[in-house]
């Protein structure tokens, strides 16, 4: 699965009225970072169909990965999967294994739960081994949409059972650089910088308020050969671009 580039969307009103703080953006944002995958955008909506949909449509068009949590559970305002499903075109369907899923965590008759059954078609149904409602991974054009549950140990416990498996069994490459440049001021270098952000997406820049200022790079590739090219022509941009006293290769990671 060749995905490097998320987004991550959380779904509730009590996060946008402010009676919820919302933990799970951090949470995964910290671990797809560790996995290489890079966060491009982060996005709390209300339960709104409107809003759901727009923050999807919106997510898929700059990224390979979506990362939805919250509202798939059995009350009135639980509508993130009836929402995405028309927003992308789908039909929402009762999927048989869902429901065994539920019935294996209920204690007695299913009666209202069985709304989590319901699941956009094609997708397929995560386990979940801490509540009752099921994970649902959806793959759509090659881009990888997870929905999970709001509650954080629900989804943290789903995304460490079936997400994370499927991200790391994608082997990257990355290394860091430490550019020691000749000028004075973070905002000068941090302005001459923005070209080369939008031109190398696939690396990470960040600027340090030193004397004179340095800027760490982390250049990410699929494989060896990649990232020496990929870091050769970023260098060569570098050096036509900054004022560089010295550039120094501070370490190479590989995950697997």
């Amino acid at each position: 699965m060749k995905c490097r580039v998320a987004c991550i969307i959380t779904v509730g009103s009590e996060i946008t009225r402010g009676l919820v703080q919302d933990t799970n953006s951090h949470w995964l944002a910290s671990r797809l970072s560790s996995l290489g995958v890079t966060v491009k955008r982060i996005i709390s909506v209300p339960d709104d169909k409107s809003e759901i949909a727009w923050a999807l449509k919106s997510c898929l068009e700059i990224s390979d990965i979506i990362l939805v949590t919250g509202g798939l559970g059995f009350t009135a305002d639980d509508i993130t999967l009836e929402a995405s499903a028309e927003a992308l075109g789908v039909k929402l369907i009762l999927s048989s294994e869902a429901l065994e899923m539920i019935k294996s965590r209920v204690r007695g008759e299913v009666t209202y739960h069985v709304k989590a059954a319901y699941i956009p078609e094609g997708s397929k149904p995560l386990y979940n081994r801490t509540g009752i409602s099921p994970g649902v991974h959806l793959v759509l054009n090659t881009k990888h949409i997870f929905f999970l549950p709001g509650v954080p140990i629900e989804m943290k416990t789903i995304f460490e059972d079936h997400v994370e498996p499927l991200l790391a069994s994608t082997t990257y490459f990355s290394r860091t650089l430490l550019v020691r440049t000749k000028h004075s001021t973070e905002a000068e270098v941090y302005r001459l910088l923005e070209p080369l952000k939008y031109k190398y997406t696939w690396a990470y820049f960040k600027t340090h308020a030193k004397t004179p200022v340095e800027v760490v790079v982390v250049v990410q590739a699929s494989s060896l050969v990649e990232l020496e090219e990929r870091i050769r022509s970023l260098i060569s941009d570098l050096e036509k671009t900054l004022l560089i006293e010295s550039i120094e290769y501070l370490e190479t990671h590989i995950s697997d």
